[in-house]
């Protein structure tokens, strides 16, 4: 009786201390190995790259790199977005252009109105958020929760957000003018007006009048 048997190679890859690991951390280490074992080529330098890294990963990677504002409801773009943008906030956060690279990646078209950019001027250290959006983008109540928490984590800590004004981008539009004609004939059959005296000669006529009335209305459609 012949039989073959093929043997698999084991990847054992172990960065815990032998003799000194506690019971939990050696089966934390298992559980690291086993996941490197599957796919021992790139999976760390892919869990560490915004565009490679799985899309089931990507929440941990943005915590890593502590974006202020993430949601895996979003599409996979914009997650991706907000998390390679994240460095950028960070090294000038407390200033006005951090509130514009916050807002960016999330698709908004954000510009800052400070206090002393109105007439009159409103209350000093405030400002408000005028945000345009695209005109195919849903606009949700949540989406504006949002929007407040990611402005407030970006500004300087002695300004105050007093209000944001929410524009929709809006594209061509075409406009159509229309009308129609409508004709209403009124015919009114009475009795003769009524008079003081009548005269009448050897012959005697009786007849009726017709009025005609012609309305045409031109306006917008309804």
């Amino acid at each position: 009786m012949d039989w073959t048997a093929t043997f698999e190679p084991q990847w054992v890859i172990s960065l815990a201390p032998r003799g000194s690991s506690t019971p939990w951390e050696t089966a934390l280490d298992l559980v690291d190995a086993e996941l490197a074992a599957r796919d021992p080529v790139g999976l760390i330098a892919a869990s560490r790259s915004v565009a490679d890294v799985p899309l089931a990963w990507l929440p941990y990677l943005a915590e890593e790199r502590s974006v202020d504002e993430f949601s895996s409801a979003w599409p996979e773009e914009r997650q991706r977005a907000v998390t390679a943008a994240s460095f950028a906030v960070h090294r000038v956060k407390g200033t006005r252009a951090a509130i514009d690279r916050a807002l960016a990646p999330m698709g908004y078209s954000a510009k800052v109105v400070e206090w002393f950019e109105t007439t009159p001027r409103r209350q000093a250290y405030t400002f408000r958020l005028s945000v345009t959006i695209d005109a195919a983008r849903e606009w949700l109540l949540g989406d504006h929760a949002a929007l407040v928490r990611a402005a407030n984590k970006a500004k300087n800590a002695h300004t105050k957000l007093t209000g944001i004004d929410v524009r929709r981008a809006a594209g061509p539009a075409a406009v159509y003018f229309g009308g129609k004609t409508r004709m209403r004939i009124s015919i009114r059959i009475g009795p003769p007006t009524e008079v003081a005296e009548v005269r009448t000669a050897s012959t005697t006529f009786v007849g009726a009048a017709i009025r005609q009335r012609i309305v045409m209305r031109i306006g917008p459609r309804l």
